[in-house]
């Protein structure tokens, strides 16, 4: 959001610059520009814009939505909560928003690791999954959590080949690849054939009931069982049988992680209350 502000800024010198009138510059960002010139920026400056109140802007609204889908943080509907009208809109402002601002400022917008082009970067990454389009290298190292150089890395061992420039992988290839990573957390998407309401809570219950009831829960409404479970998610069903009955278990992160994949919860979530239920048996 801190950011969003300083992209902001820089509009606001682009109606300084076009139009010559600090007063309309000013009635956009609700505040005063006495201290900057075109030519200058104030050392100061994000004490300054701190005081710029997001909420009559729209657009933090729609990047908030973004940051919960993209990173798929939150509950149930703050990772499903964003609409393909956002998207639009995002795509927009992405890429009309201001890249230079006050005293020839860099903006966030051209900075290809701030926290604000990572945010809507994940989220094109997901709009891509889910249109079913060609995922970049920078895209799948967003998704996976991993740098571009571990993704062609690991791209070439599994004898994967990009196509195109930018260098991309087809969504047939590149949504298994994905799910085979540790630090992908799907996408979470209902559908038709999904008990929509159920599941939710079901999946939000891992944040405020015992992860066992949890787990069983979720298991009873996706309609899955302890064998299937274990081939899908490639761990050992002794194992995940002393898991779901409360028993001492060894405490397997990357089993953990690939069991969240399959149930669909977010990664972070599903292990930390799994490994915080280990530790309380042991």
């Amino acid at each position: 959001m801190n950011e969003l502000r300083e992209v902001l800024l820089g509009n606001a010198c682009q109606i300084l610059l076009s139009s010559g009138e600090a007063e309309l510059a000013e009635a956009y960002l609700g505040m005063s520009l006495d201290e900057y010139s075109l030519g200058s920026m104030p050392g100061g400056f994000r004490n300054d814009i701190a005081k710029i109140d997001l909420t009559r802007f729209h657009i933090a609204r729609q990047i908030e939505a973004a940051y919960d889908f993209g990173l798929q943080e939150g509950d149930t509907k703050a990772r499903t909560a964003f609409t393909d009208d956002d998207w639009n809109d995002l795509e927009i402002f992405s890429q009309g928003a201001a890249r230079c601002s006050f005293g020839g400022e860099l903006t966030p917008l051209a900075i290809e690791d701030s926290s604000l082009r990572r945010t809507f970067d994940m989220m094109m990454a997901r709009i891509a999954l889910r249109q079913d389009s060609s995922l970049t290298i920078r895209e799948l190292a967003l998704l996976a959590d991993i740098g571009e150089t571990a993704v062609r890395t690991a791209l070439s061992a599994d004898g994967i080949r990009t196509e195109g420039k930018p260098a991309c992988v087809s969504v047939d290839i590149a949504e298994p690849w994905l799910r085979r990573r540790r630090g992908y957390v799907p996408t979470l998407e209902f559908d038709s054939e999904m008990i929509t309401s159920e599941i939710a809570t079901a999946i939000d219950a891992f944040i405020y009931r015992p992860f066992r009831p949890a787990l069983i829960s979720l298991m009873d409404l996706r309609g899955i069982d302890t064998q299937r479970l274990a081939h899908d998610a490639n761990v050992d069903e002794p194992w995940l049988d002393a898991l779901i009955s409360g028993a001492d278990v060894s405490c397997d992160l990357d089993a953990l992680a690939r069991l969240a994949t399959c149930l669909e919860v977010g990664v972070p979530l599903f292990s930390g209350r799994a490994v915080e239920a280990i530790l309380a048996r042991n």
